[in-house]
């Protein structure tokens, strides 16, 4: 903010110089005429003097005398036009004028701050700039509660005079759910509901599984019927909203209802990255989940589930590696298409200290539910010691990459034989 008030005193400054550089100009070449004029009056005496001088009617002694005169009579009326004090008609007029002029310009000076400032609050963007000002902020160190709230007020500003702004009512019910105000959130997100289009399916889907949440903390962590109906709306609009599909989750495994609870987990996992933190958990809440299912629902559970294409990789370090190897390496195994996208279809991280290793690729780790093992027909395998701690490869990095193999292909074994350059 600092940066743009300093950006409107320069405006303002340059405003006023545009109003004072033409009276400043007007002054100065009204005393520049005056001055010319006396001058050439002098000038013109000089030639008379001079001229009566040759024609011998003056002396020596009386042409020195009143060339003297002439001179300090311009030299004081140079100095009383400098001082303003010309003859009395026109230094009055003229003075006058000039005082006139400045005030018009003083007046103007004043009105023009006062109304550009007055424009600004009523129509400018300061708080627009404000709001974008704390967000750069909640991502530093120094950020407060206080700064926080001062962003709540913000919104609630916001929202109040353009009431269409679904972002900001967005971002008003996410700040106050992170706030655990979570009669506020509600608020906030059921502004964005309101104002969304009905054609923004996925956007209105997110949106009410927003409001499902806040409503679920604000009802201490309970799912009433209300809540779950708004959730399968959320799915049924955005079938990938992963706030829904959790939360059903976990309303399911409270009622006992184990298998529908694997199942909408299952679901969720399929929309996660597997490097996502949330990973363990999930998986954590479905083998729970799975421990309490009886016989009947285990076969179901089966019968429901896709054999899909799994891939066990045995890893091993070649010799001329094996110097670079840390005692304890970050090992990501993972398979891509041949041809298709870049991004890996199964991926597998762990931390390995002896050597060879086994792991498993296989559909449940997609990343997404259409990039799976067995969507595709030809794979490529890396697995890849990881120096940065990423998946993503690095200069340093040693990996060992497979010839392209049929997805069908059930055991592999790899060397990590090269670094990355």
């Amino acid at each position: 903010m600092t940066e743009f008030w300093l950006s409107v005193v320069l405006l303002l400054a340059l405003a006023l110089a545009f109003l004072f550089i033409p009276v400043f100009f007007r002054l100065r070449s009204g005393e520049l005429v005056r001055q010319e004029a006396n001058i050439q009056i002098y000038k013109d005496q000089l030639k008379e003097l001079k001229a009566e001088f040759n024609a011998g009617r003056l002396n020596q002694e009386d042409y020195q005398s009143l060339s003297e005169e002439v001179k300090r009579n311009l030299l004081s009326d140079t100095d009383a036009t400098s001082a303003g004090t010309t003859d009395m008609n026109t230094g009055a007029e003229s003075g006058k004028g000039n005082r006139n002029a400045l005030i018009l310009v003083a007046v103007s000076s004043v009105l023009t701050i006062g109304v550009s400032l007055g424009l600004y609050q009523k129509l400018g963007a300061q708080n627009e700039l404000a709001i974008t000002d704390l967000l750069k902020r909640s991502f530093q160190e120094n950020y407060s509660d206080k700064d926080a709230q001062e962003l709540v007020v913000r919104l609630e500003q916001q929202v109040e005079q353009h009431p269409k702004d679904v972002e900001s009512w967005y971002m008003l019910g996410r700040i106050n759910f992170d706030l655990e105000r979570f009669d506020q959130a509600v608020i906030g997100f059921n502004g964005v509901i309101e104002h969304l289009p009905e054609t923004a399916t996925e956007d209105r889907g997110v949106a009410i599984a927003q409001l499902a949440q806040a409503q679920f903390f604000a009802n201490d962590r309970k799912l009433d019927p209300a809540t779950e109906s708004l959730l399968k709306e959320a799915i049924k609009l955005n079938p990938r909203e992963s706030t829904a599909l959790g939360l059903l989750g976990v309303a399911n495994y409270e009622r006992k209802d184990f298998l529908q609870a694997i199942r909408y987990w299952n679901q969720l996992l399929g929309l996660m990255r597997v490097d996502n933190p949330n990973v363990m958990a999930i998986r954590g809440g479905i083998e729970k989940a799975k421990s309490q299912l009886s016989a009947e629902e285990v076969a179901k559970l089966k019968s429901e589930t896709p054999a899909g294409a799994s891939i066990s990789v045995t890893v091993n370090i070649a010799e001329n590696v094996k110097s670079e190897v840390p005692k304890e390496a970050d090992l990501f195994v993972m398979a891509k298409a041949e041809t298709g996208p870049p991004m890996p279809l199964a991926v597998k991280r762990i931390t390995v200290s002896e050597w060879p290793v086994t792991v498993e690729l296989n559909d449940s780790m997609a990343m997404m539910p259409q990039l799976k093992l067995s969507t595709f027909q030809r794979v490529i395998i890396t697995a890849r010691i990881s120096k940065s701690g990423v998946g993503n490869a690095k200069a340093g990095d040693i990996q060992g990459v497979s010839k392209p193999l049929s997805v069908d292909t059930k055991e592999l074994s790899l060397a990590i034989n090269e670094v990355v350059q």
